[in-house]
This record gives C-alpha cells, sequence and structure tokens, in this order.
C-alpha cells in the first residue's frame, strides 16, 4: 500500500485520527484545531474535517496529508507512522511478503567478528576521496577501514567495511577490497544475515521518493549529491539476486516514486526490470545515465542539476502497449487533413472512391458455393502485386497448380495460354506471390506461422486464406473460431499487414437474393472481428435467362427483369475505417479471362502485358498522383 492510499483511508476517517494524533484539540466549524502538532490546545493549527484533504500548522508552516501529521505528531519516521497507521485502521500485511520474512530467523553481525576485521585507519577515506567521496558522506553511513583474506593472494587486503543498518539496528556488514589484484575485488559478508539493502541510516524519515541503486558506493554518491538513495545488495541480475525484495518489501511501501539507477549493462537492465515488475512498475522509474554508474557521472564532474535533469528524464515502465495520445497527434491531423495512404486499390475504378486495401485490416470475402469468390479474390490479388504488394496465398482448396492455373488464365486475359505467356505470368509472379503449400484442412497456428516468417523474411504485407473451413476448424466449434480470427487480427495489426479470409454463406431456401453479412456461416465474432466484408453474388437467374434467350425459348416477365440486372454484384457490407461508405457495384464475369469486369462486353486487363517485371512501383507511384 502506497502512502497516497494509504492517507486516503486516513482520511476516510478523519474524524477519528484528527482526535487521535491531537487529543487536547477541538472541533470548531468544520475543523480540528489545535495548539501545533504536539496536540496541545490551541487554534494554531487546523484540520478540515468536511473533506478538503488539507491540514495546515499556520504558526510553523507545516501541512501536508494525514500521513504528515502523523509523522511530525509523532515524532518518527514515515515507515513507522505507515506501520502505525495501518495498525490504527486495523489494515494487516498478510501477503507472501510478509510469509516469506517470518519463515527463517537471521542471525545478526557478531561484534566478536567485526573486531577482528575492521581497522581503525583512515584508508577507507583515502580510497573514497579517490572515488569523488569527501569523508563526511563516508561519515553518513559509517563505513570504516578493514581487511579481507584473499586466498589467491593468500594474505589479507585493504578493504572497506559498509554497514547496513535499518532502524538503528544492523542487519549485515560487507567488506569489499579496495585493493585489486589482476583487478579482482575481494567480497565478504557476515553469514546467515537478513537481505537489506544499503542506506537506510541516512534516509530522511520523511521522504516518499528513493533512488535504488547498483552498489554502495554508488548509494554513498546520489546521497553526496543531496538524493535518497538505497542500494541493492547483491548487485544487478535476477533471481536470487534480487531475493532482498521479499524482506523489503513493505519497508519500501513509503515510496510512491522509486527511480531504479542500476549499471547500464545487460545485467543492471535485468535488474531493473525484475525490481519494478515486483515493487510495482507504475511507481518505478528507469534511470538513464550517460555514464556506467553515477560515481562516474561524479567523477566525470556532473553537478548537482545535471543529475537532477537525468533523474527528471527517467522513462516510466509503461508496458508496450500503452501510449500517451500525444504520440498520435500527427497521426489525428493526417487523418482530418492529410492524403490518406493505401496499401492498393481494387481492380474496379466505382469501388476505388469508395474503397481501398489498408494496411493492418481483415477482409472478409463472402458468398455462396460456386458464386466466384476464389476468382475475384484472385481479380483482387493481381492488383496487389501489379502495385509492387508481395502476398501469401494460402488456397487450402486448391493445389498449388490449380491455384496457379486460375491465377495465370486471369492474368494472361486467355483461357489457354501459350507457354511463353505462362512464362511471363511467372517472371510476373517472381519476387511477388509466395505459396503455403498444403492443401486440406491446415492448422490454424502453423499457418499464421508461416505468414510470420513470409513477413519479416520477403516482406509479405498481404496473406490470403481460402478458407476458413479448411484451417483445421470445427464448423459448429465457435469459440475456435474466434480465437482463429483474433489471432489473425494481432497478426495483421502487429506486422501491419492486409488478411483477405474466404468465408462461406450459410445455405439458404434459394440463390435468387444475395446474402448478408449476418449470413456468414460460423461465429458471430467472425463479422465482428473484421474490418471490412465483401459478398460476392452470381445472378443465376440471368445466367438461365440468356440460356433460354440463346435456345429461341419465350422469356417470362421474371427473365426480362433478370437480364436488364448485372451479372455479379460485389458488395461491401462492413467498412470499419475509411468513411465508413457501405454499397455494391455491377460486375461481369468475362469467361475467357475470368476477370471481374465493370460493364458487359469490356475488355479484360492484361497483367502479363501492361506490367514491366520491375516498373511496378513507379507506376503505382504515378496512379496515386493522378487518381488520388
Amino acid at each position: 500500500m502506497t502512502p497516497k492510499e494509504l492517507s486516503d483511508q486516513l482520511w476516510n476517517q478523519v474524524d477519528r485520527v484528527a482526535k487521535y494524533l491531537l487529543p487536547n484539540g477541538k472541533r470548531e466549524s468544520g475543523e480540528w484545531v489545535a495548539g501545533s502538532v504536539g496536540g496541545e490546545a490551541g487554534k494554531s493549527l487546523k484540520v478540515n474535517l468536511q473533506g478538503k484533504k488539507v491540514w495546515q500548522d499556520f504558526a510553523e508552516g507545516d501541512g501536508g496529508d494525514l500521513l504528515d501529521l502523523w509523522v511530525l505528531s509523532r515524532d518518527c519516521g514515515l515507515h513507522q507512522a505507515m506501520q502505525e497507521a495501518k495498525e490504527f485502521l486495523g489494515i494487516k500485511d498478510t501477503d507472501h511478503h510478509f510469509a516469506a520474512k517470518q519463515q527463517k530467523k537471521f542471525s545478526r553481525p557478531k561484534p566478536e567478528n567485526i573486531k577482528k576485521f575492521v581497522k581503525k585507519t583512515d584508508d577507507c577515506y583515502d580510497y573514497l576521496e579517490s572515488r569523488g567521496i569527501t569523508r563526511a558522506t563516508a561519515e553518513k553511513f559509517k563505513v570504516s577501514s578493514a581487511v579481507v583474506w584473499s586466498h589467491e593472494e593468500k594474505r589479507e587486503l585493504k578493504a572497506i567495511a559498509f554497514p547496513y543498518k535499518r532502524d538503528n539496528e544492523l542487519l549485515q556488514v560487507k567488506r569489499i577490497s579496495t585493493e585489486r589484484p589482476n583487478g579482482k575485488k575481494v567480497i565478504m559478508a557476515e553469514g546467515d544475515c537478513e537481505p537489506c539493502l544499503f542506506g537506510w541510516q541516512t534516509m530522511p524519515k520523511e521522504s516518499r521518493a528513493v533512488i535504488i541503486c547498483e552498489g554502495e558506493i554508488d548509494c554513498m554518491t546520489y546521497v553526496q549529491y543531496g538524493f535518497p538513495a538505497l542500494s541493492v545488495p547483491f548487485g544487478g541480475g535476477k533471481g536470487a539476486k534480487q531475493q532482498w525484495i521479499d524482506f523489503e518489501f513493505h519497508n519500501l511501501d513509503r515510496f510512491e516514486e522509486i527511480w531504479l539507477s542500476l549499471d547500464t549493462d545487460e545485467v543492471g537492465l535485468a535488474a531493473a526490470k525484475e525490481i519494478a515488475s515486483r515493487l510495482g512498475e507504475h511507481r518505478c522509474m528507469l534511470v538513464k545515465l550517460p555514464h556506467k554508474d553515477i560515481n562516474e557521472c561524479l567523477k566525470a564532474g556532473m553537478t548537482d542539476e545535471q543529475v537532477l535533469d537525468v533523474l527528471e528524464r527517467a522513462e516510466m515502465f509503461d508496458p508496450e502497449e500503452l501510449y500517451s495520445a500525444r504520440e498520435f497527434y500527427q497521426d489525428t491531423v493526417d487523418a482530418f487533413y492529410g492524403q490518406e495512404q493505401y496499401l492498393f486499390p481494387t481492380p474496379w475504378s466505382t469501388l476505388n472512391g469508395n474503397f481501398m486495401f489498408r494496411e493492418a485490416e481483415l477482409t472478409l470475402v463472402n458468398g455462396v458455393n460456386g458464386h466466384g469468390k476464389t476468382e475475384v479474390v484472385g481479380h483482387m490479388t493481381l492488383e496487389a502485386m501489379k502495385h509492387g504488394v508481395k502476398t501469401c496465398v494460402a488456397s487450402l482448396e486448391l493445389k498449388p497448380g490449380q491455384l496457379l492455373k486460375r491465377l495465370t488464365r486471369q492474368a494472361t486475359c486467355v483461357k489457354l495460354p501459350p507457354k511463353n505467356e505462362i512464362e511471363s505470368a511467372f517472371n510476373f509472379y517472381d519476387d511477388r506471390l509466395w505459396l503455403f503449400g498444403l492443401t486440406g484442412t491446415a492448422k490454424a497456428d502453423r499457418l499464421l506461422e508461416i505468414f510470420e516468417y513470409a513477413r519479416k523474411r520477403y516482406g509479405v504485407k498481404l496473406f490470403i486464406i481460402d478458407s476458413l473451413m479448411k484451417c483445421g476448424i470445427g464448423d459448429d466449434d465457435y469459440n475456435a473460431q474466434k480465437a482463429f480470427v483474433d489471432a489473425v487480427c494481432d497478426f495483421k495489426n502487429r506486422t501491419n499487414s492486409h488478411v483477405i479470409l474466404v468465408t462461406h454463406s450459410r445455405k439458404g431456401d434459394s440463390e435468387e437474393k444475395p446474402t448478408g453479412k449476418m449470413d456468414v456461416k460460423g461465429s458471430g465474432s467472425i463479422t465482428d472481428l473484421t474490418d471490412n466484408l465483401f459478398i460476392i453474388w452470381r445472378n443465376k437467374a440471368r445466367e438461365k435467362a440468356i440460356q433460354k434467350q440463346s435456345l429461341n425459348e419465350p422469356l417470362t416477365d421474371k427473365d426480362q427483369s433478370a437480364l436488364s440486372a448485372p451479372a455479379s454484384m460485389l458488395m461491401l457490407e462492413k467498412q470499419r475505417n475509411g468513411e465508413g461508405w457501405e454499397g455494391g457495384i455491377p460486375l461481369y464475369l468475362d469467361e475467357p479471362s475470368h476477370q471481374f469486369l465493370m460493364a458487359d462486353g469490356a475488355s479484360p486487363f492484361s497483367y502479363i502485358a501492361n506490367m514491366p517485371a520491375n516498373d511496378y512501383n513507379e507506376v503505382w507511384m504515378n496512379e496515386n498522383v493522378t487518381q488520388y
């Protein structure tokens, strides 16, 4: 529990608290008045009892929240005040940190052992002065000269003894050699002592912010700069290195802000991340120093103001997914006034004014069996490749050869293209088209793994899945369907790609009318999660009327009506982004090319005749200039 949270609970019972801390005061006009924080009668100190959460000693100038009043009235440190306040409110720390502290009884350093290695010399002060630490600072921490035994050197080495004290109790003594044979330091600590932080003896009793650093000399350096600091006992790293947290967790409750200033190496960053995750990322900040550690900064001549500037620019441990709105200012301006960016247009200019394919979106193409879902998606695929968009197709219903036969027919505009045109088509596919080479029921997870690889390895930005029913998910397993579409959405958002997913319509009474978005087969989450939904519908009544006409059979009024209607309709039933336009365009399937054309009898577009192999980027750029 943080000081602010505890103070808020105290304010909820401000009448009780005021009487308890200032027993000789009295209530006057919505305030508790007393002579001073000592609690005697008088009117200099006033505590608001009507919800303003403020108190003020007008004689001394003191004020703040109720924990500040507790510290001053009881003449104790903030940690003790918080413990007493919790007891007053009936709050108990019964979590695993408390339990861990009770499980093991630790020893305290024995005075007779300390006497054996502590030396009454100034060696420690001389060494610390070489590190920029003044004698006055060293004396605040009660350090002393000492010796450690070096097994490698087989002799005693000069050292500094660092006492770990909390609440005036000696918990540990750590010795670090100042002599470094072969560049190695020797570290000794008393056995079976409680893991704890170094530096409590210099902590201001009212401080609610602290710097946690990596090393006793760094702690002394920060204190010399004028900042409250503590040091981890075992250095950087994870796991057991930070076991002190179990025993110091509630001692750190008093701090609302914790700056983590560990070494700028990999183990230092690992320690900072673990400490933040356990103490609470919401109150921790990562300090990025211009040198390895704060003592190096001191030796480099950094001033108090420069160190303060570094601390003020410390980074929060915000989740990667959390952003300030300010970071999207330019995106917002562009959304109002900028040119909207598209991945590629559709093959139909009648639709492009209202829709184009954008990055990080999922598009469903839905329809009844035999109405042209695969053909219309193939046409979209060729248009994407024409504009330089690398594409990966997972056609789970067609073998690769059959898929490429259909696609090549559309690319060349010929039902049976000569081999040289097939070669031209494959030159067009080179470096633009990849296939997921598995038909039948594919495992959804494996499919997305392959897509992830294709995105990273080859820069693919358009992914096509034909169809959902072949992804290894049961028709009635709605939870699995939702989970898969969720995963697809995560993929397209994470990779900034576009995914086209072919789905099927539920079987109705007839095919005479187009289906709607409520007719998509499977879980309702499929259409809920998608960004765009296309439905392709084939006017079979028109085809029957044309057949009757060719046989000179009499036509009914219904036949005449069907002949005047489009051969197919491509309907956009949902568009989450863009301007949100929804509607449909008439299309006509050209039999030789199997392209969908905007007018009956129009000429198809030859993707191999009109697209030189390496000029697609320039063409796309020119089209952007002229069309948008």
